[in-house]
């Protein structure tokens, strides 16, 4: 299991990554790039120890704080929303919905939901919770209400349950699958992994099509009555089980 630190020095890139700046690889393109500087001075190496109350890092002329504190919350994403902070053609993305009143700098969406999916997006400031709830060996139970457009054949069952489907030439994970209704239209499905599209794709391997999806928990996490649109910071003890969930100490 993994375990929090917060050193007195972390190396660069745990510092870019933990201010939210994104995943190892991708702080580590910016330092790549000439992008970073601490006290003014282009920083070239990604493990150079940075005194996180003393140095000033910056990246592109904006200075980079280590946060006293972390903060999570939850996102109700509605239909038609891009899960990016970057316009994708002329379908809104969640840019729209950021307001610094309420998040802190660097709180960014965790993992993704596509445009047709509603429901709970976790966004967070926090470097470490981020990777790990993206990282696949963390495997963070993630569930779902779908609804199909037609009955779901008893035959699909253990195909969907057990491990049966294959995408990407990879067999999937075992998940979890309860029905609904009495019709076989709707479902609660959960999943300990997150590839593109899976719910989507896992139902149209057995013949069904999916017509409405929409995320209630990730983790411990639930959405509950959150209205669309809306952010709730989660409660210190809420993002302790999230941590936890996902592989993090306290």
């Amino acid at each position: 299991m993994n375990r929090r630190s917060d050193p007195r020095q972390p190396r660069l890139n745990r510092f870019l990554a933990r201010a939210g700046l994104g995943s190892r690889r991708a702080v580590e393109a910016l330092i790549d790039a000439g992008r970073v500087r601490i006290d003014g001075v282009v920083a070239d190496q990604p493990g150079r120890r940075v005194d996180a109350h003393r140095e000033e890092v910056s990246v592109d002329g904006r200075t980079v704080a280590w946060p006293e504190h972390w903060r999570v919350f939850a996102f109700h994403k509605p239909v038609g929303v891009v899960a990016s902070l970057r316009p994708q053609g002329r379908t809104p993305c969640l840019d729209v919905y950021v307001d610094p009143r309420i998040l802190p700098a660097g709180a960014v969406p965790v993992g993704r939901l596509d445009a047709e999916t509603s429901g709970l997006l976790i966004w967070t400031d926090d470097g470490d919770l981020h990777q790990a709830l993206c990282r696949p060996r963390s495997e963070v139970w993630k569930t779902y209400e779908v609804t199909l457009a037609g009955a779901l054949g008893a035959d699909a069952l253990p195909r969907l349950r057990d491990g049966q489907i294959t995408l990407d030439g990879y067999p999937c994970l075992t998940a979890r699958l309860a029905a609904r209704d009495r019709e076989g239209r709707r479902w609660r499905m959960s999943l300990r992994e997150g590839r593109n599209r899976q719910v989507r794709r896992m139902f149209s391997a057995v013949g069904a099509k999916v017509v409405a999806l929409h995320r209630t928990a990730v983790g411990s996490l639930e959405l509950g009555g959150l209205r669309e649109g809306a952010f709730r910071e989660l409660e210190s003890d809420e993002a302790r089980a999230l941590a936890r969930c996902a592989g993090l100490g306290d």
